[in-house]
């Protein structure tokens, strides 16, 4: 389903489904990043909810919280602060990571890659950019949502560059359909 144009980069909150059929496959990146072998394959045949919640805190602090849950109820959380302050946490998929979030322009962002393909509202107002990097692992992953049309519908898009040395950098085009209010 189109997500609404009501849904901005200032208004995410809502359930998206990972829409298997017009996104690049992940398994690539997660095996780079030592996701466990059974954890990709639950990846590539689940069905994944995202639920986004963005809000700002008393302290006056941005946030964009993201669950995801996959069949079988296996579940994801991430909370991000939206201040370009790193911050490590540990996640029990990728393990201790150290990360930073952001609202931006695309004209911010360096990779070719991560600005291509977006909509008119990202193209001229802003997107979200993520950078996490495994502390134990040495991969690193930048990622840029926004929205885009995708088959004539507006969808909410993630683009994602991942990188390891050692391996060739991974690039992929995730696509969201809208499932409703969160």
């Amino acid at each position: 389903m189109a997500v609404p144009t009501e849904v901005t980069i200032s208004n995410l909150s809502g359930t998206y489904t990972l829409n298997r059929h017009l996104s690049d496959s992940s398994q690539s990146v997660l095996k780079m990043q030592g996701v466990n072998f059974l954890v990709r394959q639950a990846v590539a045949y689940s069905t994944v909810d995202v639920t986004l919640k963005q809000y700002t805190s008393p302290d006056g602090a941005l946030h964009l919280d993201q669950e995801q849950v996959s069949t079988g109820g296996v579940r994801n959380f991430e909370d991000r602060i939206m201040d370009w302050e790193t911050g490590e946490k540990t996640n029990w998929i990728w393990g201790k990571v150290s990360g930073q979030s952001r609202y931006t322009t695309l004209g911010e962002i360096e990779d070719d890659y991560l600005r291509e393909g977006w909509g008119p509202d990202c193209v001229e107002g802003e997107v979200v950019e993520g950078y996490v990097e495994s502390v134990t692992d040495r991969w690193s992953a930048r990622q840029v949502w926004g929205f885009a049309e995708v088959e004539g519908m507006r969808k909410h898009v993630r683009r994602i560059l991942a990188r390891k040395p050692g391996h060739r950098d991974e690039r992929i085009r995730l696509v969201y359909d809208w499932k409703g209010p969160a």
